[in-house]
């Protein structure tokens, strides 16, 4: 199974971010890492193309979410993309 290529550009593939526990539940890692998982994730170029691609995930830190216990919280791309042609 390849890569997508869109997950070069993801903020938690920087050296400084690769040690964050990005595949476990948010029950299971401590409230301050947690918290820069969601930083990280805010910031990311790549935000919306996780948020969609999380939808086939069924756990980890997708989007700035914990797929596992915040499914319902995953960015919907409707909401955030214009669809009347506006930018």
């Amino acid at each position: 199974m390849s890569t997508p290529a869109w997950m070069e550009h993801a903020a938690c593939t920087t050296l400084e971010t690769r040690g964050l526990p990005w595949t476990i539940d948010a029950v299971e890692a401590p409230t301050v890492l947690v918290e820069l998982m969601r930083e990280t994730c805010a910031g990311c170029p790549v935000r919306l193309a996780c948020a969609a691609y999380a939808r086939t995930a069924t756990g980890g830190w997708w989007a700035g979410v914990d797929r596992a216990s915040e499914p319902e919280d995953l960015l919907d791309l409707l909401d955030v993309i214009p669809l009347d042609g506006a930018a």
